[in-house]
């Protein structure tokens, strides 16, 4: 989905638009966010080419800019990372007058993924360019970025999201409000991961799954059931293992009395409950096992051995650490 209107809709984004007026030539737009990232890098162009006072999205320059069917807006590294012979066509495109608007613009997508020939080709013309030349990249790993790149453009830090923005940006089905809302709690600000996790089932199966093990689970007896039950998602260990550190993170930060830190707040009341059976001491030493097994399964270990170990210790910890 195309998020660019709902986005302008926002007025922090408006905001920094009216900010960047005056547009450099080179601008590097930096978020952790992709998707915003990609939205944003069209309304730049849309308000430097939209003839109204607001971007209208109507007029033949805003459809244009919208459809990418304009020959005055280039994009690159979007079906792959942007190798050296895409530099060299943005360096002989560059010099071509621009035929519809009075600017020529080049969006290149996450900078930082192209190879360093590609991103080496591009100095020189963003250093010199044409005085209709304007470059947008973007990156989500600014540090990743070519120094030389970064020096020559000035770096626009996109700001992060709230819950109530990415609600009103995001649209989902009213039935599914609880997957939505668990979703939301993870995104952290982000629509990209929002979008991603939204859309993934598994997560929120995992993710039921993980709580109803925590407040069940009570002896060595029951590991084999929930084991296998983990076992049956395959290669999502892992987010079994991100979901399970940010339970006992939150159930940690309940005990401290610290619940604005509280990630996962719509189980919050559960977690409450889970959280009495636990010790300060048993929760830490749990989530420093917690980091061992994520770390071990990095070298190929066997993943039915680290599962059953990993819900024993769970047991053992608890136990040991009253």
């Amino acid at each position: 989905m195309d998020y660019i209107k709902q986005f302008y809709g926002l007025q922090k984004v408006k905001d920094l638009l009216n900010q960047l007026n005056n547009l450099s030539h080179a601008v590097m737009l930096n978020s952790k966010d992709s998707v915003f990232l990609d939205c944003f890098a069209k309304l730049l162009v849309l308000k430097n080419c939209c003839k109204q006072s607001e971007i209208c999205f109507e007029c033949a320059s805003c459809k244009k800019v919208i459809n990418q069917s304009s020959v005055d807006v280039e994009y690159f590294g979007y079906q792959k990372p942007l190798v050296v012979e895409d530099s060299t066509q943005i360096v002989a495109d560059s010099f071509v007058v621009p035929l519809e608007f009075e600017e020529k613009y080049f969006i290149i997508k996450e900078i930082q993924n192209a190879t360093l020939p590609a991103q080496n080709k591009l100095l020189k013309v963003i250093e010199e360019p044409q005085k209709f030349d304007r470059f947008i990249f973007t990156t989500t790993n600014l540090d990743a970025v070519l120094p030389t790149i970064k020096s020559r453009c000035q770096i626009v830090n996109l700001p992060k999201l709230t819950n109530q923005e990415l609600t009103l940006l995001f649209e989902y089905k009213l039935n599914d409000a609880k997957h939505f809302n668990v979703s939301l709690d993870y995104a952290q600000g982000n629509l990209t991961k929002l979008d991603q996790l939204y859309n993934d089932q598994n997560f929120m199966q995992l993710f039921d799954l993980t709580l109803d093990m925590l407040a069940n689970m009570r002896n060595s007896s029951m590991v084999l059931q929930y084991s296998s039950k983990i076992l049956s998602f395959g290669g999502e260990f892992n987010k079994f293992l991100q979901i399970l550190n940010s339970f006992f993170a939150d159930m940690l930060c309940i005990k401290q009395k610290r619940q604005s830190l509280v990630l996962n707040k719509q189980v919050e009341v559960q977690l409450n409950i889970i959280a009495n059976g636990y010790s300060n001491l048993a929760i830490v030493n749990i989530q420093k096992y917690i980091d061992e097994v994520a770390f071990r399964c990095n070298f190929n270990a066997n993943l039915n051995a680290l599962v059953d170990n990993l819900l024993l210790k769970i047991l053992e910890i608890k136990f040991l650490c009253k």
